[in-house]
């Protein structure tokens, strides 16, 4: 319903009557600040990503990058995710490393992904090494882990031996436990059977059991 009544009221103004200052763009602008609504707010979000002008794209980053609303940021981001290209791709990089808040950054984390770009790979690769939190480094495993062959479960084992946390451990068993390959089958074992940590060999010999 809010969508529609947007739609309508956009498509009431003729542009060559209008000036500048009352571009559908600078309209939809106007309304997300003169309203509280997030529903209303969300609908204009979605406009202002279909416009996809210099004006639009930069008040949808503005709203990404510092909307008090997290509902908000992350349609915000949705939206921005939509763009092709490498620079897009960058942008959303930049906004990852400069963000702080771990909800967001996994969002973020969601739509490069999504892009299927090579240093996304190794972004993650870095995150699930070494990130101080323990949810993104979980975040980064799960789409590591994702994608299937022999390569990736190589990979999944090498962050194992590299890692010194417990819990980053315990993820990878999971994860290795899922993917049914003979290769994490053999790690599988090897950490049940001579692991130093005990946790440790008691969740290989879980995955082993299922």
């Amino acid at each position: 319903m809010i969508a529609t009544a947007l739609a309508a009221l956009l498509a009431l103004q003729a542009p060559a009557a209008q000036p500048p200052t009352s571009s559908p763009t600078a309209t939809l602008i106007s309304l997300y600040e003169t309203t509280s609504d997030t529903e209303t707010r969300e609908a204009i979000i979605r406009f202002l990503g279909e416009r996809g002008d210099e004006a639009a794209t930069a008040k949808i980053i503005s709203i990404a990058k510092g909307d008090a609303d997290t509902e908000l940021r992350e349609e915000a981001i949705r939206q921005l995710a939509e763009g092709g290209g490498e620079a897009r791709t960058t942008m959303l990089l930049q906004m990852y490393e400069q963000e702080k808040d771990v909800d967001i950054k996994e969002t973020l984390l969601r739509h490069l992904v999504e892009r299927g770009e090579p240093r996304i790979t190794e972004r993650l690769i870095a995150i699930a090494k070494s990130d101080p939190s323990e949810d993104l480094r979980e975040a980064a495993l799960r789409h590591l882990a994702d994608t299937p062959g022999e390569a990736r479960t190589t990979l999944l084992i090498e962050i194992f031996d590299g890692s010194t946390s417990v819990d980053t451990k315990e993820t990878i068993i999971r994860h290795l436990g899922e993917r049914g390959d003979t290769k994490s089958a053999a790690k599988l074992l090897a950490i049940a059977k001579g692991d130093a940590d005990s946790d440790l060999r008691e969740a290989a010999i879980r995955q082993i059991a299922r």
